[in-house]
């Protein structure tokens, strides 16, 4: 998921009275380069003693000295009372001069990307500071002063070193936004619930055991990134948060969530990804009707969740992939209309529903690494799928019925147990990418030549004995692997017209009808060779 903080807010681009104001990126690296006494210029070149007297005599209100290897800030920016905005981000400076306490107008300050390890208690004086970005230093604890910024709206401390937060943290009531986001931090105060105007709450990429049940007193939360920590329980309390658009849970060690989350109606996400959670409350989904995206992968359901059909009538993409599930139940995708993407690879699945021919909306479905030992006829009904992957099933036919699938792109049949492919293969002419490696298929079928779209053509670790001379009518193939046939001697000549040919993959296949000083060359000296040599040289 992206920075949720992205850039200072407040500040902008252009010139004001000389002072060039640039939006801070944001960025892990420092700037190199070694500091300069205050009254001196800095290494980038600038008298900063000089820029503040200007920005003083000028009665400039927005100042930007960042990314010139300052490393100190001169006493004299006491005297820039006017200043409203001041951005210093991208400088090596370790200490804030107390004198920046004088700046009582000072709305916006941007000093992200330094070496601060504390603030100075002086700050306190900044009563109209609406805006606070110290993300990238050497912070190990939120600064008593911080804690003192009734005035504070917007506070970053992403990426710094803090481990923990006071419960003071309640003081800052006009805090709508705070990230605290990749440091070090267990455990948040029961005081976080005293922010009760907070919007956004990033604590994402620490080590959070617990979230406390004060959270619930945060009602006008939108967003709240837990992701990437160590929870094992969401508090009942956040089905008080009423206006989550955006809860992340992926990436802990959850075993569960409460029923409460379906007060938060305005989900458009359910992700609990990578967590250890073995089933849902009954009926939780359907009460989410705004969310798009269910994302259940790599926990250890056994089923999937309860509830009516209606709990995905209006998802788009569903993943269950990588659990323990032995069941799609029929009729569960009865009313999902706008269903687009379903991934139940890695499973345990021997079947799929009888209903399946009913799943006429979806466009990418991946069943890999299941227990399929076949696909069912109505595989047919499926005519707007564009994507396919059935690769490591058990799967040793497939039905005639693929061949309906006219708008296909790409095709996964990779290690099943397959000894051909149905001549209806041919009819699948938007094919791009069609992979059947290791399977045990001696020969293609010839209309494997009407795929004329086909880029990437994977047939490595099978029984092929030649290839038929239609290949050669793939016009737009770029990629062909064939290694590990041990019995395939010879390659048509027709391969040659496959001009847009760059990549080909021979080892393991003996070709001993092709002169061997050819082979001995690689592919590169086949190709030479079926070019040069056949009938079909000067083309």
């Amino acid at each position: 998921m992206g920075d949720s903080e992205g850039r200072s807010p407040g500040s902008g681009r252009g010139k004001t009275r000389g002072v060039v104001v640039v939006v801070p990126e944001e960025s892990h690296q420092g700037t190199k380069g070694k500091g300069k006494k205050e009254s001196t210029k800095a290494t980038g070149g600038v008298d900063l003693t000089k820029t503040f007297k200007k920005a003083k005599d000028d009665k400039l209100k927005r100042v930007d000295v960042s990314r010139q290897e300052v490393t100190v800030l001169p006493s004299n920016i006491k005297d820039l009372h006017h200043l409203e905005e001041l951005y210093c981000y991208g400088n090596r400076i370790a200490i804030l001069p107390p004198e920046i306490g004088n700046l009582k107008n000072l709305r916006m300050l941007g000093i992200n990307e330094n070496n601060l390890t504390t603030l100075p208690s002086e700050m306190k004086n900044l009563t109209n500071l609406h805006v606070l970005d110290c993300r990238h230093n050497k912070l190990r604890e939120v600064p008593a002063v911080v804690y003192e910024l009734k005035a504070l709206q917007t506070l970053f401390l992403r990426y710094n070193r803090i481990v923990s937060m006071s419960s003071t943290i309640q003081q800052l009531e006009s805090l709508t936004t705070l990230s605290l986001r990749e440091n070090r931090i267990k455990e948040l105060p029961e005081g976080i619930g005293g922010l009760r105007n907070l919007v956004t709450l990033d604590v994402s990429h620490n080590q959070l055991e617990s979230v406390p049940e004060s959270i619930g007193n945060c009602v006008k939360l939108a967003t709240l990134e837990l992701q990437h920590n160590e929870l094992e329980t969401i508090p009942e309390s956040i089905g008080n948060c009423t206006q989550l658009k955006r809860l992340g849970m992926r990436y802990n060690k959850l075993i569960g969530v409460p029923a409460s989350i379906q007060n938060c109606t305005l989900l458009e996400e359910f992700n609990t990804e990578q967590n250890k959670m073995v089933e849902l409350p009954n009926d939780l989904l359907s009460h989410l009707k705004k969310v798009e995206i269910v994302q259940l992968s790599r926990n250890q359901f056994t089923a999937v969740p309860p509830g009516p059909p209606s709990m995905f009538e209006d998802v788009q993409a569903l993943n269950c992939d990588h659990n323990k599930i032995t069941d799609i139940p029929e009729g569960m995708l009865l009313t999902a209309k706008y269903l687009t993407k379903v991934n139940f690879a890695g499973n345990q699945i021997p079947s799929l529903p009888r209903d399946f021919g009913e799943w006429k909306y979806v466009l990418e479905l991946n069943l890999a690494s299941n227990q399929l030992a076949k696909l069912p006829e109505d595989i047919k009904c499926l005519t707007q799928l564009q994507v396919l992957v059935l690769a490591q099933n058990s799967i040793r036919h497939l039905p005639k019925g693929i061949g309906f699938l006219r708008n296909l792109t790409q095709l996964d049949l990779e290690g099943n147990k397959l000894d051909s492919l149905p001549a209806e293969i041919g009819f699948l002419t938007m094919l791009e990418k069609l992979n059947i490696q290791s399977n045990c298929i001696r020969q293609l079928p010839r209309g494997i030549g009407h795929l004329i779209n086909l880029r990437q053509f994977s047939a490595g670790e099978n029984e092929l004995q030649y290839l038929p001379e239609e290949i050669g009518t793939l016009e737009s193939l770029e990629e062909l692997y064939l290694n590990d046939n041990c019995d395939l001697q010879m390659l048509p000549f027709e391969l040659a017209l496959c001009r847009r040919l760059a990549l080909m993959s021979i080892e393991g296949c003996p070709l001993r009808h092709l002169p061997p000083q050819y082979v001995e060359a690689g592919p590169s000296g086949i190709i030479q060779f079926l070019r040069t040599q056949g009938p079909y040289r000067g083309l």
